[in-house]
């Protein structure tokens, strides 16, 4: 299907969000992704980051040297068309996660997206006690394009930054660095935490390892778990 792009803002040299308009037989669930191509590009997973009940859709990207879908997206303007596919998908979904309890969102980079969709979505706070999101990115200026909307959610927002000084209400280093030596999850237990993984694959894969150790299990499309993991995302 072809929408219409009606907003493009960039926040650093290598990020930016699109927003479109949206067909009104368009139905996805928060948490997924789409394929999505312009003419004469591959087409790319892009996660959703509007809710299932905005009447627009929103994408957030990175510009991925010389990419040949990024290299011609972040030149697009307001009143261009894209191509999105009619079907979506995604592991990052209520329903492949045990419900109830607290739920810890985890996420560097532009993996972000699918959270931000997932916390558009009325649902996702009805089903939890607690909602936690932890954000690793390099810079600050990396945080600016969903830094105002998480401050404002009713969740505990827990930004990290790697490569510059820390700020009030940003701290320094990974992720993975506050869990060992600041205790960000000391008392995390696969009886009442509920874990959502996206981010570069090694992120994924030491957190996935982190979470097995601690008796977490695996959700998927088949079967709910205790954790579950974007696999089509890196960045």
């Amino acid at each position: 299907m072809i929408v219409e792009v009606t907003q493009v803002e960039h926040y650093t040299q290598d990020l930016f969000r699109i927003r479109t308009t949206r067909p009104a037989h368009f139905r996805f669930t928060a948490g997924e992704f789409v394929m999505i191509n312009l003419e004469g590009t591959p087409k790319r997973a892009y996660s959703l980051t509007s809710g299932p009940y905005d009447d627009y859709l929103e994408f957030y990207s990175i510009k991925v040297p010389n990419g040949p879908l990024t290299s011609v997206l972040k030149n697009i303007q307001p009143g261009d068309s894209i191509e999105v596919a009619e079907r979506t998908t995604g592991t990052l979904t209520l329903a492949n996660l045990e419900l109830n309890g607290n739920l810890w969102m985890m996420a560097t980079g532009t993996g972000i997206a699918p959270y931000i969709s997932l916390l558009r979505d009325p649902e996702t706070y009805e089903r939890f006690h607690k909602i936690t999101v932890a954000w690793t990115v390099r810079v600050k200026d990396e945080l600016a394009a969903y830094h105002d909307f998480l401050k404002e959610q009713p969740i505990l927002y827990y930004p990290t930054v790697t490569q510059d000084a820390p700020s009030s209400g940003v701290y320094r280093g990974r992720i993975t660095e506050h869990i060992d030596e600041h205790g960000f999850w000391s008392d995390i237990t696969p009886n009442v935490d509920r874990v959502m993984i996206c981010g570069n694959m090694d992120f994924n894969i030491e957190m996935k390892q982190r979470l097995l150790e601690l008796g977490f299990a695996e959700g998927n499309n088949k079967s709910a778990g205790t954790f579950v993991q974007e696999k089509a995302f890196v960045g």
